[in-house]
């Protein structure tokens, strides 16, 4: 996979190239962003150095929570929005720490008919001061 930019239009990028994988193959990325969303996030968008410092300093709650809604957003191929809102450096001597919000709402439907189930919702993850 590509590195992309981090950036709404980069996002939907990797989610486009992801979504066009196997079930088997979106299970199987669903899985590492799950279990190392860190890593995953590092390898798949190209980011500021402050945004790595950011995303490698994330407090365990936080990167676990956004990697299992990641991961659930990715197997359900389901739309996902992720956002830094940082401000040019001068702005950022004036504050102390990023918001994180994390975003999540699903459901699924199953059909006895078909025996498969149907994902629906939206993951949106953003960073800002």
């Amino acid at each position: 996979m590509n590195k992309v930019p981090f950036t709404p239009e980069g996002v939907r990028e990797k989610q486009a190239e992801i979504n066009r994988f196997s079930f088997e193959e979106r299970l199987e990325v669903s899985d590492r962003i799950a279990n190392d969303s860190t890593n995953w996030i590092l390898e798949s968008f190209e980011m500021s150095d402050e945004q790595v410092d950011y995303l490698k300093n994330l407090e365990i709650m936080d990167s676990k929570l956004m990697g299992w809604s990641l991961a659930i957003g990715t197997l359900g191929q389901l739309p996902i929005e992720m956002q830094d809102t940082t401000p040019p450096k001068a702005a950022l001597a004036e504050k102390k720490k990023k918001k994180k919000k994390l975003e999540v709402g699903m459901e699924s439907t199953y059909d006895p008919s078909t025996q498969k189930t149907t994902p629906k919702g939206t993951v949106k993850m953003t960073w800002e001061w």
